[in-house]
């Protein structure tokens, strides 16, 4: 491997220990919520959130978003790791792709309470809808892996 390459196998190895994940949005002001996420081969990103909080009323009106993802277990004189990414989110309609994410989330979760359902999604039991961003650009930095300045941090850009 190339050094100070970011590769998708990189972004991929990252994302499979972390779960939760900070998005942020943009409507009259900024905003951020945090989120659990799953993730597919793609690197797309899957969390599932109430149409009604205003993160997802932002990213109906603007679905530019920016996210990041830390090892929240590091202390402040360990090597850093994170990723940062932008990219374009949506609220999943398709069925198929709904079903498909919500299993996603769902494995990655360890959850199996029946009430996370797209039936119950239907029948609005569960107020929460699947998203998915679609990253643009995935930014880590891992200080162990990538000895580089603070900024400098290798870059992969997605179509």
């Amino acid at each position: 491997m190339q050094k100070n390459v970011l590769t998708k196998q990189l972004v991929l190895d990252f994302l499979r220990n972390h779960k939760m994940m900070v998005v942020a949005t943009q409507g009259e002001l900024p905003w951020i919520a945090t989120v659990y996420f799953s993730f597919d081969d793609s690197l797309n990103m899957y969390f599932l959130s109430d149409p009604a909080t205003l993160h997802c009323k932002h990213i109906k009106e603007n679905p530019h978003v920016s996210a990041a993802i830390v090892d929240t277990t590091q202390k402040h004189a360990d090597l850093k790791k994170g990723l940062q990414l932008w990219g374009m989110c949506r609220e999943i309609g398709n069925e198929h792709k709904v079903r498909h994410a919500l299993k996603l989330w769902k494995d990655s979760m360890h959850i199996t309470d029946v009430l996370f359902s797209y039936e119950n999604m239907k029948k609005k039991v569960l107020k929460g809808r699947m998203f998915m961003i679609k990253p643009k650009m995935i930014k880590l930095f891992d200080q162990e892996l990538f000895q580089v300045e603070d900024g400098k941090e290798p870059t992969l850009l997605l179509s």
